[in-house]
């Protein structure tokens, strides 16, 4: 017999019948060979019925995705069904793969999880909800089952369960007939050492702009789309310095939303209508020459979607830092940065700054802008300024 098995060779032979829906364990004999062909050990078909109810003594550790579930030992019990083995006329046990199966379809409904589909829904051009897509699992009772038959024969602690992947049938790949598919520039801004009411109104201010869906050639104004600044729209009040007194003013820090706003524009290569620099440095928006004020009725931030397709705005707060993403089609353009240079700097604070950016289109074609910024020297007391900052 040893002629055919080779070194270090696990032959098995097994005889399995599964009848009227239950599993048979039928293993007449196996083999363990280790070096030189020697014969370890030999188990017969007697040995079988001790070690499943050996098994079933205790309970049972089952993996399930990324959780755990627990199988009690007096449902392992009712897994086991005595029988006679017709050709021999002795009594055993056999483990059920109907009455296992039964359990895993009571089990399925909390262990399957439903695929969900990429969401981009809007309405008048503000993105609503912008959900990527999320895999779903179905649990494959037939491979589970083996999977436990398997660990109950093997008198192990511990088995996994058998999952089916399921695809959603919408990826953010198959909705982007918008064109949104990838980033295509971010700004960010620190509000650090900022009082409460200025974090505040960041916030509300923040939340204004996420979301927003232009469309190739739309205009991008600040002003517009931030809407009113009062108490009714949630703003708190700081108290500023305007000709010659202290007065309470909605909405401080909101030349910081702006910035952020100017500078995802700036690294997304978007056409720049309207930006104006603060009147003085101000040490939020540091390094100089990046900055963007902005005041309803005077002073706006205004850009355009020079993209041939829709670009999303997302802004986020991430511990003291504002971040602005603009998201849209990969074309192949590349924006380049140099600066900002501050020079000029007088010991007064006075000083003037710039920048330079290179957009290279897909074919080539290169666009270089220079983006200037003068700063007067911050005023002494009584200072009347922008109560946005």
């Amino acid at each position: 017999m040893t002629s055919y098995l080779s070194k270090n060779l696990l032959l098995a032979i097994t005889c399995t019948l599964v009848i009227s829906g239950s599993f048979y364990l039928g293993i007449y004999f196996y083999f363990i060979y280790a070096q030189h062909n020697k014969i370890i050990s030999i188990v017969t078909l007697k040995e079988f019925s001790p070690k499943l109810i050996q098994s079933s003594q205790k309970d049972l550790k089952v993996r399930a995705g990324t959780g755990t579930i627990t199988i009690k030992s007096s449902e392992l019990k009712e897994w086991l069904e005595p029988f006679t083995r017709e050709y021999t006329g002795k009594q055993d046990l056999r483990i059920s793969y109907a009455k296992i199966s039964e359990h895993l379809l009571s089990l399925a409904p909390g262990l399957n999880i439903e695929p969900v589909n990429a969401k981009l829904t809007f309405r008048n051009n503000r993105a609503e909800e912008f959900t990527p897509s999320i895999r779903g699992r179905r649990l494959d009772i037939n491979r589970s089952t083996a999977s436990l038959i398997s660990t109950l024969v093997g008198n192990t602690v511990s088995a996994s369960l058998a999952f089916d992947m399921i695809e959603p049938e919408i990826t953010l790949d198959k909705i982007n007939d918008l064109g949104i598919e990838t980033l295509l520039g971010s700004g960010e801004s620190d509000y650090g050492k900022s009082s409460s009411a200025r974090i505040h109104n960041i916030k509300i201010g923040m939340s204004k702009f996420n979301g927003i869906i232009l469309k190739p050639g739309e205009e991008f104004s600040f002003n517009t789309l931030l809407g009113e600044i009062d108490e009714k729209s949630g703003y708190q009040a700081e108290l500023v310095i305007k000709n010659g007194q202290l007065v309470k003013e909605f909405g401080g820090g909101l030349c910081q939303v702006a910035t952020t706003m100017f500078r995802g524009a700036i690294y997304s290569g978007l056409e720049i209508r309207e930006r104006k620099p603060h009147s003085f440095p101000v040490q939020y928006y540091n390094p100089q020459g990046l900055d963007a004020t902005i005041y309803p009725g005077i002073v706006d931030l205004k850009f355009i979607n020079n993209t041939v397709n829709h670009i999303l705005i997302q802004t986020k707060l991430i511990s003291s830092k504002l971040s602005v993403e603009i998201y849209g089609q990969n074309s192949g353009r590349k924006v380049s940065i140099d600066g900002p240079v501050q020079y000029d700097q007088q010991p007064s604070g006075a000083m003037k700054a710039y920048f330079i950016r290179k957009v290279t289109l897909a074919d080539g074609t290169v666009k270089e802008e220079r983006f200037n910024s003068v700063y007067k020297a911050p005023p002494p007391s009584p200072l009347e300024r922008n109560p946005l900052e």
